[in-house]
Protein backbone atom coordinates (compact mmCIF):
# COMPACT_ATOMS: atom_id res chain seq x y z
CA UNK A 1 0.00 0.00 0.00
CA UNK A 2 1.27 3.40 -1.02
CA UNK A 3 1.36 6.19 1.59
CA UNK A 4 0.92 9.69 0.31
CA UNK A 5 1.89 12.85 2.19
CA UNK A 6 1.21 16.98 1.73
CA UNK A 7 3.44 18.99 3.72
CA UNK A 8 2.27 22.70 3.30
CA UNK A 9 5.01 25.49 4.04
CA UNK A 10 4.68 28.92 5.16
CA UNK A 11 7.72 30.83 3.46
CA UNK A 12 9.08 34.04 5.23
CA UNK A 13 7.86 36.76 2.68
CA UNK A 14 10.19 37.95 0.06
CA UNK A 15 11.95 34.37 0.15
CA UNK A 16 10.34 32.43 -2.59
CA UNK A 17 12.82 32.36 -5.52
CA UNK A 18 15.66 31.68 -3.27
CA UNK A 19 13.80 28.87 -1.20
CA UNK A 20 13.02 27.12 -4.66
CA UNK A 21 17.01 27.40 -5.14
CA UNK A 22 17.84 25.91 -2.07
CA UNK A 23 14.84 23.14 -2.34
CA UNK A 24 15.97 22.22 -5.85
CA UNK A 25 18.76 19.71 -5.02
CA UNK A 26 17.89 18.57 -1.41
CA UNK A 27 14.37 17.44 -3.57
CA UNK A 28 16.54 15.34 -5.76
CA UNK A 29 18.76 13.85 -2.84
CA UNK A 30 16.19 12.54 -1.35
CA UNK A 31 14.61 11.13 -4.68
CA UNK A 32 18.35 9.54 -5.69
CA UNK A 33 19.06 8.36 -2.07
CA UNK A 34 15.73 7.29 0.05
CA UNK A 35 14.42 3.94 -1.08
CA UNK A 36 10.63 3.65 -1.82
CA UNK A 37 10.31 7.12 -3.15
CA UNK A 38 7.89 7.48 -5.82
CA UNK A 39 7.22 10.85 -5.54
CA UNK A 40 8.69 13.97 -3.62
CA UNK A 41 7.68 17.28 -5.37
CA UNK A 42 7.63 20.54 -5.09
CA UNK A 43 4.43 23.21 -5.90
CA UNK A 44 4.30 27.23 -5.57
CA UNK A 45 0.75 28.44 -4.58
CA UNK A 46 -0.42 30.39 -7.83
CA UNK A 47 -2.03 33.01 -5.40
CA UNK A 48 0.40 33.26 -2.51
CA UNK A 49 4.12 33.27 -2.85
CA UNK A 50 4.82 32.44 0.83
CA UNK A 51 2.71 29.34 0.22
CA UNK A 52 4.32 25.95 -0.92
CA UNK A 53 2.81 21.90 -0.69
CA UNK A 54 5.24 19.43 -1.08
CA UNK A 55 3.98 16.14 -2.18
CA UNK A 56 5.45 12.94 -1.40
CA UNK A 57 4.67 9.00 -2.40
CA UNK A 58 6.05 6.34 -0.60
CA UNK A 59 5.87 2.57 -1.00
CA UNK A 60 5.49 2.13 2.10
CA UNK A 61 5.09 3.26 5.55
CA UNK A 62 7.79 1.55 7.07
CA UNK A 63 10.30 3.45 3.78
CA UNK A 64 8.34 6.78 4.71
CA UNK A 65 9.67 6.48 8.50
CA UNK A 66 12.89 5.40 7.03
CA UNK A 67 13.15 8.71 4.68
CA UNK A 68 12.37 10.66 8.54
CA UNK A 69 15.27 9.51 9.75
CA UNK A 70 17.43 9.77 6.60
CA UNK A 71 20.64 12.19 5.86
CA UNK A 72 18.71 12.96 2.50
CA UNK A 73 16.08 14.33 5.19
CA UNK A 74 18.57 15.77 7.70
CA UNK A 75 19.63 17.83 4.05
CA UNK A 76 16.23 18.76 3.52
CA UNK A 77 15.87 20.39 7.06
CA UNK A 78 19.18 22.53 6.56
CA UNK A 79 18.70 23.39 3.33
CA UNK A 80 15.52 24.95 3.92
CA UNK A 81 15.05 25.45 7.33
CA UNK A 82 15.74 29.44 7.55
CA UNK A 83 13.41 29.84 4.86
CA UNK A 84 9.97 28.84 6.91
CA UNK A 85 7.74 31.03 8.38
CA UNK A 86 6.00 28.77 10.35
CA UNK A 87 5.38 25.54 11.46
CA UNK A 88 4.21 22.85 8.40
CA UNK A 89 0.95 21.40 8.21
CA UNK A 90 0.98 17.68 7.20
CA UNK A 91 -1.55 15.17 5.97
CA UNK A 92 -1.19 11.76 5.30
CA UNK A 93 -3.38 10.00 3.29
CA UNK A 94 -3.21 5.90 1.81
CA UNK A 95 -4.61 4.03 -1.23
Amino acid sequence: MSIRLTVQLTIKPGQADAFVAAAGPALARVKAEDAGCEMYDLFRSVDDDTRFVMVESWASQAELDAHMKSPAMGGMGQAIGSFIGGPPVMHKYED
